[in-house]
């Protein structure tokens, strides 16, 4: 395991989004064009549950991307975007123009074009875009992002934004952050919860032949960080820290 990595493990999810919150207050703190990178599932929970009582956070200059986007229609709940639309952006923290996202009407190879254009405006000069901070999950598979394991876009290097069309997990048809999009940012921060991942995680985390794609993701000049709860954490033996914020 990378020297720049830490696990902290909270004694709830409940605590460890009050720690999420936090970080996001120090992360963006004193940074112009705050620039990150959003994952799906419970995760616009915890986010829509817990911004709005974070004391100090300001949200005014934040870009936000997703980390992979559903090719459905925003209207449909698999939709990545349309979940952070219908559940946060109605609190008054992030408007819809600080959302950079995906044109489902597109076919899935042109989706992914458009959201690399996307992309290269909102890093302009940058051969590789470097995110302030990623929020990423993962799959009982040991995904993350739309990639997954065994599949060829685990080794593409030459694009930023890759399509996929044939997903093992459904909707089949999706764009996705690439590996070496993800390993630019700044901070990464895996946020993981209940002891269906426990499994997963010890793989992850201990085990280094045969990497699952969540085990590739090694920011460069970066820090990358696991937020997990003790159920998710219960099978790891190796050196993690305890925090408790309650």
């Amino acid at each position: 395991m990378s020297s720049n990595c830490q696990i902290r493990v909270f004694p709830s999810a409940a605590e460890l989004a009050l720690s999420l919150s936090q970080l996001l207050v120090n992360e963006s703190k004193g940074v112009d064009n705050f620039r990150i990178g959003l994952s799906g599932g419970s995760l616009v929970q915890l986010l829509s549950r817990e911004l709005p009582k974070t004391a100090g956070l300001n949200t005014e200059g934040w870009k936000v991307v997703m980390c992979d986007e559903r090719l459905v229609p925003f209207s449909d709940p698999e939709s990545t975007y349309g979940e952070y639309q219908r559940q946060l952006i109605p609190l008054g923290l992030l408007s819809e123009s600080q959302f950079v996202i995906i044109d489902p009407s597109l076919p899935v190879e042109d989706a992914a074009a458009d959201y690399e254009k996307k992309l290269r405006e909102l890093f302009p000069g940058n051969d590789l875009p470097n995110f302030d901070l990623l929020i990423l999950g993962i799959g009982p598979d040991g995904h993350t992002a739309s990639l997954f394991p065994g599949h060829p876009l685990l080794e593409v290097t030459d694009k930023i934004v890759a399509p996929i069309s044939d997903s093992p997990k459904p909707p089949p048809q999706r764009v996705t952050l690439t590996l070496p999009v993800i390993n630019a940012a700044k901070t990464v921060v895996f946020v993981t919860t209940g002891e269906g991942k426990a499994a997963v995680l010890k793989r992850i985390l201990q085990e280094v032949s045969d990497p699952l794609p969540a085990a590739r993701v090694c920011p460069v000049n970066g820090k990358l960080l696991w937020f997990l709860d003790e159920s998710a954490a219960r099978d790891l033996t190796c050196p993690v820290e305890k925090h408790s914020v309650l």
